[in-house]
């Protein structure tokens, strides 16, 4: 009875603990997003609300500038207080005359002197480098024999110097009030002087939110502490409890599941990748009017221990889909001169050509490993590299770049698919191709419609003035060989001379084609 007891009450206690310890990580997670997601959020307010105002400062100035002031007389602060009545929210404005005191300014409410620490001016941030009129610093000033500090904005015009005090405290209600011992925040120039500050300082802050102007020499500094997290954690946890239980159970579902991923396609091509069961088969590609074998395209099959081929067309979209195509390509093409070595030993003017997927042109990684192959001796020079139109290109002007080295190692670029995907015209325009492929596609209207075949010509003449060597895919027939000749296209590829072939037999057909 007790060991029937323990079967199960073990594994109930067992879900119940592990429900509220995932209960607890659950409510902490959420509650630190939470506060993040909020704290983030003002910041980025705080961020748009202080370029706001010194856009409208900036504005302001040049108005200040066209102002008949001359100096700090009735005449000049009355003419002050006319601008200020029509530029109410854009703060105190400051103006001094170019050749009066340097550190003394006029405003409606009497003169304001820069202190005396501040007058080297070692924390002001020049808005613009060149014609240095736009001066930003934090200083401190003096009025009716009070100290005080604020930002400023300058302008150093032809006739007058001026300044606008551009305060953060006016209107903006960053947060609650109850919520100034939670968070505390911190606006600073780029040089960290500090422009203003909200709520009391934090003890145990376990994050800084940071957030910086892309306009201004500014940004947001905002902290949480830990307080913060614990009390929406606590309010958060009666809805947590359920959803907990919920996953702990969805969680040990997927324990079992996890048993049976190993069966998964992707698990099964990981695996046969690392044992060599994915390979190359290749497939000629000859010289209709000599009856020699130019070169090769490498075709990945997955050849089982058992000798069953899988054709790629059931696993090449996982292949994609998950990058293992990314490893496997460099398996096949580290493996092309092992396959075909008695063929690059006899005939230097070989070349075997391997697929490329659009990731694998525009990232580095492919470019890079196949410059380190041919610092160690790898023959680059009879290798290709197919691009297919299948799949789109987002980044001509860097995938270019990257075929540009492929292409002063030796390796030719092929444009596989042509007409038939995404790239087109573009495709040839951007990039540095040598070979334009054929796709079956055209290369079947020669036998199923003869006498109309527009397409199949434009690409066959676009290739001859754009000084490219054209192979035919897909040639199943000898009609289709002989249309082809008369076109003046003479490399084939296709069912009408060899299926894709293992490596062994492949180098067997070949020596056969020698005599």
């Amino acid at each position: 009875m007790g060991q029937f007891r323990s079967k199960i009450f073990l594994p109930i206690i067992g879900v119940f603990t592990g429900a509220l310890s995932l209960m607890m990580l659950l409510s902490y997670a959420i509650a630190y997003w939470r506060v993040t997601t909020e704290v983030t959020s003002d910041a980025e307010q705080m961020v748009n609300y202080v370029e706001h105002k010194l856009n409208y400062a900036m504005r302001n100035m040049y108005k200040l500038e066209q102002l008949h002031y001359d100096k700090c007389d009735d005449k000049g602060r009355a003419e002050l207080e006319r601008f200020l009545l029509h530029h109410f929210n854009g703060g105190l404005f400051f103006v001094r005359s170019n050749e009066a005191k340097r550190f003394t300014y006029c405003s409606v409410v009497g003169e304001i002197v820069v202190a005396k620490k501040d007058r080297n001016f070692e924390h002001l941030i020049l808005l613009d480098e060149v014609n240095r009129q736009f001066p930003l610093a934090v200083l401190n000033y003096n009025w009716k024999q009070q100290d005080s500090r604020s930002l400023f904005l300058g302008y150093i015009g032809k006739r007058n110097t001026s300044a606008i005090r551009i305060t953060l405290d006016d209107s903006y209600a960053f947060f609650d009030p109850d919520c100034t011992k939670c968070r505390h925040v911190e606006v600073k120039l780029n040089n960290d002087s500090l422009v203003y500050s909200m709520g009391d300082p934090l003890a145990d802050v376990i994050t800084t939110i940071r957030i910086e102007s892309d306009r201004y020499p500014f940004y947001v500094a905002s902290q949480v502490n830990r307080n913060r997290i614990l009390v929406m954690m606590k309010n958060g946890m009666i809805f947590s409890l359920p959803v907990s239980l919920l996953v702990a159970f969805l969680c040990a579902y997927l324990f079992k599941l996890l048993e049976r991923s190993e069966r998964s396609l992707k698990q099964r091509l990981k695996r046969a990748i690392h044992q060599r069961e994915l390979i190359a088969f290749y497939q000629p590609i000859m010289d209709a009017a000599t009856g020699r074998i130019v070169g090769a395209e490498a075709l990945v099959r997955w050849l089982k221990p058992n000798g069953e081929v899988i054709s790629p067309a059931r696993f090449i979209d996982e292949l994609e889909r998950t990058a293992l195509i990314n490893p496997l390509t460099i398996q096949m093409l580290e493996q092309i001169p092992e396959d075909l070595k008695p063929i690059f030993t006899s005939d230097s003017e070989f070349r075997c050509s391997l697929n490329l997927v659009p990731e694998q042109v525009e990232q580095e990684d492919f470019c890079h490993h196949v410059e380190q192959l041919a610092a160690s001796g790898f023959p680059t020079q009879q290798i290709a590299v197919e691009i297919t139109e299948r799949l789109p290109l987002r980044n001509l002007e860097v995938a270019n770049q990257h075929l540009e080295r492929l292409k002063a190692l030796g390796v030719m670029i092929e444009l596989d698919d042509a007409g038939t995907g995404y790239g087109g015209a573009s495709y040839l325009q951007e990039l540095n191709i040598d070979i334009l492929k054929i796709d079956k596609l055209f290369v079947d209207t020669l036998v199923l419609s003869p006498d109309n075949t527009p397409v199949l010509d434009a690409y066959i003449q676009m290739a001859k003035t754009l000084e490219m060597e054209v192979i035919a895919e897909g040639v199943e027939k000898q009609e289709q060989s002989l249309a082809l000749l008369a076109r003046g296209v003479h490399l084939h590829q296709g069912y009408y001379f060899s299926k894709p072939l293992p490596a062994e037999e492949f180098v067997h057909f070949w020596l056969s084609k020698q005599n």
